[in-house]
This record gives structure tokens, C-alpha cells and sequence, in this order.
């Protein structure tokens, strides 16, 4: 793609809520970097599009020449799949997507229906997906599973940037509390529940000021009527949409943000109070659970006014949570990123090739995106074999003063994050995938790795194909490693990789080998396992043995029949069990849990497209249980270290 392309985006493009702030601030950072953006405002109703709405698409999409880059808000094309479809073939479509329109507060279930079915139809087109959340990269696949309407489309989180902001200056002594709402008066905001909490507070020393605009007329009313009621007129003031002056005073005035929304695709305003050093008081709807940082504030389940009046009683009345959470405030903001930093990731979303046209690759659907690597390394760090690591460092010392470490499908570096510092002496990694985007951040990575003298580690990389496997440049490594890969192999490939390491008398370190167990856990850490689940794991199973890209895949009997090749090839092997132990109500956990079921029930879904519907409650139930802490999981793992034995 070159650096030019239209954006799309419904009504007004200069509207002050988060989702059009977010496209605004990507805008021009994309134009500080030199590209070329035209934006486009399309007339009609949305999101549920009125005909309208949908000339207005039809003619913006018509107006671009074949071949064009163009991104088109979710927002503007969630409920047309069928314009969508009209140009998906002659343009190069990108989605950006805040969060899904069926999850929208207040639908009932069949327009929450139509609306994920029509949005899911119209991702199914597009070359690339870029959501503003972990969140809801976790959530797609759940809704493609649901509905079974599988995405063919790389999914690339682009979190919001934050413009650099002084410190708020915190509440002198005796000093009245200022409590700052920054949201659209709509019901999924939640100001009913606000004004409902802070009816209840005791102290005396406060004020609320909620700024935004007021996009459902009846709600606000209803809003006003509750202030009214509950005597608060002097307390809580609604001051409607305001420019980004009067905005920006309201945070360098206020001692914290209130925020309670049933519903975040992101929160944009979290981290625009943590810029200030800013408390926020909020719930954990969405994504917030995700956006706000530990110590930086309180979190409370959405819709519950009298948990959040315990929050904000707590706040108001105890000094020391002011200063400690205001602490966190402060901390977590220096480990935000600016908007700058945003739309670098943006270009690289959009310059990265589409699954249909990158080469070489895995076939479509094989992608490990950033975001998986990145949420499951926690799990895989603390799961890994340390003994097998040790055994590979002695071996290397063995062999050379400074070896080489060839990595297969290393993806963003986190087998070489691992290793790197548990390996004595000087290093030289070689780094090999076929994802160039993923290995340009193993290399960056690499830039910040030592080995366990504090020494620098070499590294290069090569974007090649892994199939065949005779094409891998790996013959003059001393030891050659791969993680979390073998399920994708088949017996031929295996048998080739042993061969030609075999011939070289080369070393292998095979970490994090899936052997086709998974079970849920209960609160006690025993395993937990029901006909549905097992039923489900047949399928998951099923699937895994697929053609990946390379060969016809083993899944789960990849290990034992790497083990008994090298056993044929004269090989001394040890391996270690490395299963993840994710303990139910691990909130940290929560994320890769809730990945990984929606993983497996995309998988079984592609397998079994007739349960669609029954693979869609088992991902509910289960998904409801894990948030609720009632379920963990554990995933079963295996590592080997193996060496020629005539160098043993």
C-alpha cells in the first residue's frame, strides 16, 4: 500500500466523541509522517444505515479509482455488507473497528443479532481488520465463532495514543473534591448510575462535572430529573459538549475521573485523565478492565450504582487512597504512548500485506498475530522448562566460544527473549519467519537482550517460507530451537528437520510442544471436564491435524513423533512436562483464557460448521464462567533438549 488512502467515517468527521477523536488524532499523525489522507463524511443514518446512508457509501467507494487504499469505519460500514461487497474486489479495503455494533446497550436481541451478523459479513470482505483494543480482538473471534462467519483478515490491535499533559495538582487540604465525567449522555455511559452513587455519598466536601454532548435527548432528561430528585443540583452539573480548551482546564481542575460506562470498546478518556495524573473511578465494562492499570484507580462490575457509591465513599473519605491511587496515576503515565506512536503502528497495520496476498506464508488462517504472541508469553515464560535451557547452555559452552542459535518461526522473538539471558557467553541468533512485520519486532526486541554476563546477543534475521523445510537456511547452527510451532508440522517435515541436524550433529530445543491435552480447572485446581467438553475437544483435535501451510498437520502427535525420530537418528533426549496452569479467577490470566476458547471454538466451528450453534453456547457457558473466576484452564506442554550422542 502506498502512503495515501481515503478514510471513511459516518456523518461529521469532526463529532468530539472518542471514536471520531481516535480517527482525528491517527489522521494527523499519519499527515506529521507525510502520508496523503482524504476523509470523507457519508450523509445518512447509522449505524443502522438508511438508504441514504448507503448511496452515500455506494457513490464514496464508486469515486475511488481501481486499486485505491481506503478505510472505512465501522460505524459507517457495520449494516452494509452489500455495498461493501460491491467494491471488495476492486479496492483495498481496511476496517477500523471501535466495537462491535451488536454490543451496543439497549438493543434488544434481534436487532443485536442482525447488527453482529451484518458487521461480521462486511469484515468478512475486507483486506484487514485494526481494532482499538485488546479487547475487542478477543471479541471478534468469539462473535465469528457464535455466528459461524469466519474472518479471513488479519486482526491488528492500534491502541489510542495520549497527548502529553501536566500533572493535576492534587487536592490541598480541606480543598472541595472534584469529580470529572468525560462522556456522551447516553444510556451505555451510565450518568443514571452515577447520579444514583452519588446520592449516597457522605462526605460533603465534593462536586461532579460531566461534560458531553447530549446525543439521546430522553436519557439526558432523565438524567437532569435524577439530579432534581436527589437534591444534587449544587453537587453534579451537565455541561454538554465543550471545545478542547474548556475540556483540557476541566482535567487540569479535577482530583479524579468518574467513568461509568456498562460498555468501553477502549475508554479513551482513562488515559487521557492518566496524562494528568488523574484517579479514575470506573467499571469494568469492556475494555476498561483492560485500560485502566492496577493502582491507578478503583474498578467496580458495570450497572451496580451501589458498589460504585462504595468506591467513590471510599474515595472521598480516605486521604491516603487519594494520595496511593493518585500514585498509580502518576506511575501509569509514564508508561503511556503517544499518538505519534500510534500512527506508526497504524501505517505498519496498513502497509502489512493482506493473508491473500503475502508471500511466502502460512495459508490463510496459520497468522499468529502480534497481539496472540504477545498475550500468551506471561504463560509460556512460566511454564518453561528452566532445567532443558540449562542443558542447552552447557551444550553450546561445549561447542564453540560463540554459537550459533538458529530460531524457526520465531515470530516477535519470545523463544529468544526467553533463552537469551539463561544462556552463558557470547550469542549469535539466527532469526527465521515467514511474517516480515513479526520479525522486524523480533529484531527490535533483540536491540534490548542480553546474555547472562550482561553482554549484547547478535542477531539476523531471514523472511523465508518454513515448507519445505530443505530450503531453511539452519546448517551452520550449533543449535537450533523453535516454540509453541511443532502442532503446525507434519511427519514429513519432522522427519527432514531431524535428518539434516542429524548430519550436522546440531543440537535441538523444542519448547512448548502442545500434546492435544486441555482441561478446565475449578477454584480448587482440580481438573474439570463434561461430555460437552469432551465432545468439543474431539473437534478442536480434529482440526489441528489440517494442512497449516506445512503438510498435513500432526497437532497433538507432533511431540512423540519428533522423540521417536530422534531416537532413530542415535539422538540422547530429555524432556520436561510444561503444561499452563491458568487458575480461575486470575483476572490476569482472564485475557489468554478467553483467547484461547474462542480460539478453540472457531477451530471446532471450521470443523463442525453444522454445531455452529452448539459450539457457540459451550463458548458462552464457558467464557461466562471463566469471567465469573468459576474456571481456569490447563493446556498441556511438553519441551525436549536433544544431542547427537557421539556429542554427548
Amino acid at each position: 500500500m502506498s502512503q495515501r488512502f481515503t478514510l471513511i467515517v459516518a456523518g461529521d468527521p469532526d463529532q468530539r466523541t472518542g471514536g471520531y477523536l481516535y480517527d482525528a488524532h491517527i489522521v494527523a499523525a499519519l499527515r506529521d509522517q507525510g502520508w496523503e489522507i482524504d476523509v470523507v463524511g457519508l450523509e445518512g443514518t447509522f449505524p443502522d444505515a438508511d438508504a441514504e446512508a448507503a448511496t452515500s457509501l455506494g457513490l464514496a467507494l464508486e469515486n475511488l479509482p481501481d486499486h485505491s487504499a481506503v478505510v472505512i469505519d465501522g460505524l459507517a460500514m457495520g449494516a452494509l455488507p452489500d455495498v461493501v461487497a460491491q467494491h471488495a474486489q476492486r479496492l483495498d479495503i481496511s476496517a477500523l473497528l471501535h466495537h462491535p455494533l451488536g454490543d451496543e446497550l439497549g438493543l434488544n436481541e434481534a436487532d443485536q443479532q442482525r447488527f453482529h451478523r451484518s458487521e461480521l459479513n462486511a469484515l468478512a470482505l475486507v483486506a484487514r481488520i485494526i481494532v482499538t483494543s485488546h479487547f475487542t480482538a478477543r471479541r471478534l473471534p468469539a462473535l465469528a465463532a457464535h455466528y459461524a462467519i469466519p474472518l479471513n483478515a488479519t486482526v491488528t490491535v492500534v491502541e489510542p495514543g495520549v497527548a502529553e499533559a501536566p500533572i493535576s495538582p492534587a487536592a490541598a487540604p480541606g480543598e472541595a473534591l472534584r469529580l470529572l465525567c468525560v462522556a456522551t449522555l447516553t444510556p451505555r455511559k451510565g450518568q443514571d448510575i452515577l447520579v444514583q452513587a452519588l446520592a449516597g455519598v457522605t462526605a460533603d466536601h465534593w462536586q461532579c462535572d460531566c461534560y458531553g454532548g447530549a446525543r439521546d435527548a430522553a436519557f439526558t432528561q432523565s438524567v437532569q430529573q435524577l439530579i432534581e430528585q436527589h437534591g444534587l443540583q449544587q453537587k453534579v452539573r451537565l455541561h454538554g459538549e465543550c471545545d478542547s480548551e474548556t475540556l483540557e482546564a476541566a482535567y487540569r481542575h479535577a482530583h479524579a475521573l468518574v467513568l461509568p460506562s456498562w460498555y468501553e470498546g477502549y475508554g479513551m478518556v482513562v488515559t487521557e485523565a492518566l496524562a494528568h495524573g488523574l484517579p479514575v473511578i470506573t467499571t469494568t465494562g469492556g475494555a476498561l478492565r483492560d485500560t485502566l492499570p492496577k493502582g491507578a484507580g478503583l474498578s467496580v462490575e458495570p450497572g451496580d450504582s451501589a458498589a460504585l457509591q462504595d468506591a467513590l465513599n471510599r474515595f472521598c473519605n480516605d486521604a491516603e487512597l487519594q494520595h496511593q491511587l493518585r500514585d498509580g496515576a502518576i506511575q501509569a503515565r509514564g508508561q503511556l504512548s503517544d499518538w505519534q506512536a500510534a500512527g506508526e503502528a497504524f501505517a505498519a497495520a496498513l502497509t502489512a500485506p493482506s493473508d491473500s496476498s503475502a508471500a511466502p506464508t502460512l495459508r490463510a488462517g496459520s497468522q499468529f498475530e502480534s497481539d496472540w504472541l504477545t498475550l500468551r508469553e506471561t504463560a509460556d515464560f512460566a511454564s518453561r522448562s528452566q532445567r532443558l535451557a540449562q542443558f542447552a547452555s552447557e551444550w553450546l559452552s561445549a561447542q564453540t566460544p560463540t554459537p550459533l542459535i538458529v530460531d524457526i518461526g520465531c515470530g516477535r522473538g519470545s523463544n529468544m527473549g526467553f533463552l537469551a539471558p539463561r544462556l552463558s557467553g557470547p550469542q549469535r541468533w539466527k532469526l527465521i519467519d515467514h511474517d516480515a512485520t513479526l520479525l522486524a519486532q523480533a529484531y527490535q526486541r533483540a536491540v534490548g537482550l542480553s546474555d547472562s554476563q550482561g553482554q549484547p546477543v547478535a542477531v539476523e534475521t531471514h523472511c523465508v517460507s518454513l515448507q519445505p523445510f530443505n530450503a531453511v537456511p539452519v546448517d551452520d547452527a550449533h543449535l537450533v530451537t523453535a516454540s509453541a510451532l511443532l502442532d503446525l508440522v507434519s511427519q514429513q517435515w519432522i522427519d527432514t528437520l531431524v535428518s539434516r541436524c542429524a548430519k550436522q550433529q546440531q543440537a535441538l530445543l523444542i519448547a512448548l510442544s502442545v500434546i492435544g491435552e486441555w482441561h478446565f480447572i475449578d477454584t480448587q485446581g482440580d481438573p474439570v471436564l463434561d461430555d460437552e467438553d469432551h465432545w468439543l475437544l474431539a473437534m478442536f483435535i480434529a482440526h489441528q491435524q489440517r494442512d497449516k501451510g506445512l503438510g498435513e498437520a500432526l497437532g497433538g502427535q507432533a511431540h512423540g513423533t519428533l522423540v521417536a525420530a530422534l531416537e532413530r537418528a542415535g539422538y540422547q533426549i530429555e524432556q520436561a512436562d510444561t503444561p499452563w496452569q491458568l487458575a480461575a479467577g486470575d483476572h490476569d490470566q482472564q485475557p489468554l483464557m478467553m483467547a484461547l476458547l474462542a480460539g478453540w471454538a472457531e477451530a471446532a466451528t471450521e470443523q463442525a460448521p453444522e454445531a455452529a450453534s452448539r459450539i457457540a453456547t459451550w463458548l458462552q457457558q464457558r467464557q461466562q464462567a471463566v469471567v465469573n473466576g468459576e474456571l481456569g484452564i490447563g493446556v498441556g506442554h511438553r519441551d525436549l533438549f536433544a544431542m547427537p550422542k557421539e556429542k554427548a
